[in-house]
């Protein structure tokens, strides 16, 4: 890994009034995040649940956010690597805090990087896993947040997910995969997407708000340069009775 590539801070301040502390007691996990701007939501936790990833695998979390998604899975597959990236600096240094908190700094590292550069920085082929929760909305469609770090998590201004996409096709080696959560009025264009650079659909399953309601999510997951064999898993519904 090339010297350039910004990594999060290496100590644990106190924690300001603009970051919150919570706790994911089903996985025994502390969280901060930012009181005002990108706090992370339940599309995270049902994306690290359907995640599969195999024993010693390297895994590649793009756009980790506070860093909930490589924390659970830190926790529940304990002989995995992690490497989580995140373009926005602040973003990522409480991603590096929280993984210092629960002390998974052996386990997790924190990159500051744009996809752009992911090529100047990993071999191709270097990790057997990637995991993204893309930003779902387009920049002209519908209202901007006020916060601007909610905006840049939420809206395809810095990312999309065709970059997204290409990443992952790029940092997998033959026969990795990567899991998704994306919204289900968009999925068309995420296995369209994925079919096209040989990220070929192989689990899919849709998120329902309840019984009676259309599914808002799907989760995916895809293998590089695999045949097209898709299996539908049961739907989750959110609001059971």
């Amino acid at each position: 890994m090339t010297q350039d590539v910004k990594k999060s801070v290496s100590y644990l301040p106190e924690i300001s009034s603009e970051v919150t502390e919570g706790c994911l007691r089903d996985y025994g996990i502390k969280v901060l995040q930012p009181r005002y701007g990108y706090r992370f939501s339940v599309d995270s936790l049902l994306l690290a649940d359907f995640v599969r990833p195999r024993k010693y695998d390297h895994i590649l979390d793009i756009g980790t956010g506070c860093g909930v998604i490589a924390l659970v899975l830190a926790k529940k597959h304990s002989n995995v690597k992690i490497t989580a990236l995140e373009i926005q600096k602040d973003l990522a240094e409480i991603a590096g805090k929280n993984i210092r908190l629960n002390h998974l700094d052996g386990q997790i590292t924190v990159d500051e990087l744009d996809l752009n550069r992911i090529p100047e920085v990993f071999s191709a082929g270097s990790f057997d896993h990637v995991v993204a929760n893309p930003p779902y909305r387009s920049p002209v469609s519908g209202r901007l947040c006020k916060n601007s770090q909610e905006t840049l998590a939420r809206h395809e201004i810095l990312t999309d997910l065709d970059q997204i996409l290409s990443a992952a096709r790029y940092a997998l080696h033959p026969g990795g995969r990567i899991s998704l959560i994306y919204r289900a009025d968009r999925a068309a264009r995420l296995l369209a997407g994925m079919h096209e650079l040989n990220l070929e659909p192989k689990r899919l399953r849709m998120i329902h708000p309840d019984l009676n309601l259309p599914a808002k999510l799907i989760l995916v997951e895809g293998c590089k340069d695999a045949g097209e064999e898709l299996r539908i898993l049961p739907p989750i519904f959110l609001n059971r009775p």
